[in-house]
């Protein structure tokens, strides 16, 4: 059979749209935030009722919610870390772009290798590190470094924005080091959306109190967060990495930060400099070979074995 199998397809059709998915965040975030609610109730209601629409399907599919006090204790750091991480981001929408801040956030790839260096010692290939410097110099670029005026509004942002994907990055090394890495996904993620729901609660409460949702324009906003962005997102991208894997997901994972500026520069009229621009494909390409990096070195290595098979062959 020609081209792609069926099941191949089907995967990369669902992980592209996760990717896609994700992206949405600011399409939902900004209007609710214009309608003043504030980042703590808008994501512990994007959380909250996510969890809430997950437990049918975990009802569904009869998996067992028990959990061993370890486990627990590891849900609780992961949901933690994504509070940080999700707050980051949002309040990072007051200072930047929405779409610059989801690039930024985009280089947590770069902080898993380096946390697996500090961490485990895994040394990174010649490509990871040539990709880390590709990504650090496109962050330059976005902070302001290149030849435009420094926007110290534009600085905050990137300050508050720049740890949530060292943030999302150890809640991935985390999940893959951990006990919860043999845990069912679906219920991974459930205890997870719910940890970080009940500390955005929390927050809220302290941060002037939790925000009644104010109309049925918001609602259909509140709602659209957290199905769109958050379960349909997370569902489908484990159902992508099963059918196409981790790499190529990774390397579909571009589409969120693409899909999140092509929404802020035609629905929000963000601008972007040339500078802006070159910061973002910088980034991108890092990621992008950050996720082949592995099969960039196994053609490294084929190629120098043929070129030393050709040199042998003439002498």
């Amino acid at each position: 059979m020609d081209g792609l199998p069926q099941n191949k397809l089907r995967g990369f059709i669902i992980a592209g749209s996760s990717s896609i998915a994700f992206g949405f965040i600011p399409l939902f975030t900004l209007p609710l935030m214009a309608l003043g609610l504030r980042t703590p109730s808008i994501l512990a209601y994007r959380f909250l009722i996510a969890a809430l629409a997950m437990f049918p399907l975990l009802l569904y599919k009869r998996i067992d919610l028990k959990l061993t006090w370890r486990e627990a204790g590891i849900l609780l750091t992961l949901g933690l870390i994504y509070v940080c991480s999700a707050m980051g981001l949002q309040l990072g929408y007051l200072y930047m772009p929405s779409g610059i801040a989801t690039v930024v956030h985009f280089t947590y790839p770069v902080y898993v290798i380096l946390l697996m260096f500090l961490l485990y010692g895994q040394k990174p290939s010649g490509v990871t590190v040539f990709a880390i410097l590709l990504a650090f110099l496109g962050v330059l670029f976005l902070s302001g470094v290149g030849g435009f005026a420094v926007d110290r509004h534009f600085l905050i942002g990137m300050l508050i924005v720049a740890p949530t994907g060292l943030a999302y990055a150890s809640y991935m090394v985390i999940v893959n080091k951990s006990v919860v890495r043999t845990m069912n996904n679906i219920k991974l993620s459930f205890f997870a959306l719910l940890v970080c729901g009940m500390g955005f609660f929390v927050i809220a409460l302290f941060w002037d109190g939790i925000q009644a949702i104010p109309s049925l324009e918001a609602w259909g906003l509140t709602l659209a967060l957290a199905i769109v962005p958050t379960v349909v997102a997370n569902i489908s991208l484990v159902e992508g990495v099963k059918q196409v894997g981790s790499t190529m997901s990774a390397v579909l994972g571009a589409l969120e930060p693409l899909t999140a500026v092509v929404i802020g520069f035609f629905v929000f009229d963000e601008k972007l400099t040339l500078l802006h621009l070159l910061g973002i494909v910088l980034i991108l390409v890092s990621v992008l070979l950050i996720a082949l990096s592995g099969r960039i070195a196994y053609r490294l290595e084929v190629w120098k074995l043929r070129r030393r098979h050709k040199i042998g062959a003439k002498r």
